[in-house]
């Protein structure tokens, strides 16, 4: 029987690492700052991607962070019964900033 699970739990597993390294895997500065700002932020990715999952009782498939707007943001991408979409979490307060319907899973 496949597990269904598998490639999420291994795309969380994987930013976890990263998140858990720093800067260490980070190539430019953006990455640099990126990881930084996520692993000074007071939620993990993995608590990020569950909270998405849950408002949007779809699965993740990708997950990333956002520094856009003096604001760091963890955006995750999920797919489920509405179809795609992309959940905005505020990484300091854990909060939904925004969820949005609709494009094509990557």
């Amino acid at each position: 029987m496949i597990n269904r699970r598998a490639p999420a739990v291994a795309l969380a597993t994987l930013l976890a690492l990263g998140a858990l390294s720093g800067t260490a895997l980070a190539a430019t500065g953006d990455e640099s700052r990126e990881a930084a700002a996520l692993s000074s932020s007071t939620i993990s990715l993995t608590q990020a991607i569950k909270s998405a999952e849950q408002q949007t009782g779809g699965r993740a498939y990708d997950a990333g962070v956002d520094l856009s707007g003096g604001q760091t943001r963890i955006v995750v991408e999920t797919n489920g019964p509405k179809g795609v979409e992309t959940v905005a979490i505020n990484a300091q307060t854990g909060a939904v900033i925004s969820t949005t319907h609709g494009g094509e899973a990557d």
